[in-house]
């Protein structure tokens, strides 16, 4: 069951103030464990183009190869 999204607006803003730049960069998200991390950028990744990573809990050369 997926929860609904919401009270996030915040965080989200965030994002896109440095998705907005020009500069291109790398933004690490982190925070203790079940608290949206990975549906925060799940919900503000899935209608933009690029190149997004979502590390998993495995190895990383399984992340790596796939």
């Amino acid at each position: 069951m997926i929860s609904r999204f919401i009270n996030r607006e915040n965080e989200i803003s965030l994002l896109e103030e440095e998705w907005k730049k020009e500069n291109g960069k790398l933004i690490v998200l982190y925070g203790r464990r079940r608290i949206g991390k990975t549906r925060l950028l799940m919900e503000f990744t899935k209608d933009r183009k690029g190149v997004f990573y979502i590390a998993e809990d495995s190895s990383a050369r399984i992340q790596i190869n796939g």
